[in-house]
């Protein structure tokens, strides 16, 4: 099998454009079919031949990136940047879900991306991303009406020779913060290493990220430095963003090296 993925073209979109008609067709039949019969049994699965035409007007305008699996000199996929995955309905579970898959996350990595969000649409292509390494959130509904997935891109850093010192990172909601006692909605501690300009370079990225979330609160980030705490405050505040935290291309909140405002000795 030689295939190869692509930049779409305007032939290959409408390559991808002819048998997306075909599935829909196949589809309405199918619908009115299970309609008539009184419903019995599973809905039929819909295509995105409904979604096609916002896609390729966004494409032509510049504002969406999509691109095209190419096996043996056909067009039989699709990738609408991380919103929509298709491959063409006859060649499914041969593995080419897999290929535009696992290029998707490898763009998402090479980002800087800490988290790569996904809505899950139809319900039947869950067992493929759970297969895929993403956590399905039944409670969390996206734009479209299906499940939201995840999964967590790790950034692990070597640490060399320098001086070690522990540190703990905190993540909490708007409304934990200001309980009494709060508890963070996730935590990062470990040991750093010391730098000479004074940073901490942390062995592994730690992110604010709560799956139940719509990422779109105001939450507050905590850092503690060989058990003192320098820095508690809003994750998009610049204080926040002179003490090491970043916003990446997912618009996830992150630190990879704490920069504290003040000497550790």
């Amino acid at each position: 099998m030689a295939y190869e993925i692509v930049p779409a073209t305007e032939a290959k979109m409408a390559e991808v454009e002819a048998w997306l008609d075909v599935e829909e067709s196949i589809y309405k039949t199918a619908i009115e079919a299970w309609e008539a019969g009184g419903y019995v049994g599973d809905e039929p699965p819909r295509g995105f031949r409904c979604n096609w035409d916002s896609v390729k007007r966004t494409w032509s305008e510049g504002n969406a990136r999509v691109d095209i699996l190419m096996v043996d000199g056909q067009a039989v996929g699709f990738l609408d940047g991380t919103d929509i995955l298709e491959i063409r309905p006859d060649l499914r579970r041969e593995g080419y879900g897999r290929l535009l898959a696992d290029f998707m996350v490898d763009v998402a990595h090479n980002e800087g991306r800490s988290v790569l969000e996904i809505e899950i649409a139809p319900w039947t292509a869950e067992p493929f991303w759970k297969r895929m390494g993403f956590t399905v959130v039944p409670d969390r509904r996206g734009s479209g009406g299906g499940n939201s997935a995840y999964r967590i891109l790790h950034k692990v850093y070597s640490l060399s020779d320098g001086g070690r010192v522990s540190f703990s990172i905190q993540f909490y909601s708007e409304h934990e913060r200001y309980r009494e006692n709060p508890k963070p909605f996730s935590r990062f501690s470990g040991m750093g290493e010391r730098l000479p300009d004074g940073s901490v370079q942390l062995p592994e990225r730690a992110f604010c990220f709560e799956p139940t979330h719509s990422q779109h609160g105001d939450y507050f980030v905590s850092i503690e430095l060989g058990g003192e705490t320098i820095h508690f405050d809003k994750v998009k505040y610049e204080t926040s963003k002179a003490n090491g935290i970043r916003l990446d291309a997912g618009y996830t909140y992150f630190i990879d090296r704490i920069t504290p405002q003040s000497s550790l000795d």
